[in-house]
């Protein structure tokens, strides 16, 4: 594939995974409100979630990577292929990008029973990948293909 429209045309798996922005600002969306789902019961003592964070912790922490985690994430991969010509990450790569996402996610809400270093390193897993895939974009992208 030569260019962006090539490569969107070429995909013919899920509409979600044809745009950066897609899985993200979605997943952000969706986060923001299940979070905050959470947490305000999770701060009146009305639920406790397995998790080793104490409830104006974990709000802290989400909101950092998960909900602007995302939110960047889907603004550079929409912005950064507009402003420099390269090829955007479509498909299954942004696929796995979207779900370590969302790992972290789930791997912090249950830390309290998984070990500490098995936490962080799933819940950096997508910043380090997503860092790896935008180098890798330089180079073509064959890397993480």
């Amino acid at each position: 594939m030569t260019t962006t429209t090539e490569q969107m045309r070429a995909w013919t798996g899920p509409a979600i995974l044809t745009f950066g922005f897609r899985p993200f600002f979605f997943g952000a969306a969706v986060w923001a409100a299940l979070a905050m789902a959470l947490w305000v019961p999770m701060l009146s003592g009305h639920l406790t979630l397995p998790t080793a964070f104490d409830p104006v912790s974990w709000h802290a922490h989400e909101f950092l990577f998960g909900y602007l985690g995302a939110v960047v994430a889907g603004f550079l991969l929409t912005a950064v292929p507009n402003w420099t010509g390269r090829l955007p990450i479509v498909g299954w790569r942004l696929g796995m990008l979207a779900g370590l996402w969302l790992l972290g996610r789930l791997a912090v809400a249950v830390s309290g029973g998984v070990p500490p270093a098995l936490v962080a390193a799933l819940d950096l897993a997508f910043p380090v990948f997503f860092c790896a895939a935008d180098r890798a974009g330089d180079r073509g992208g064959q890397e993480l293909a």
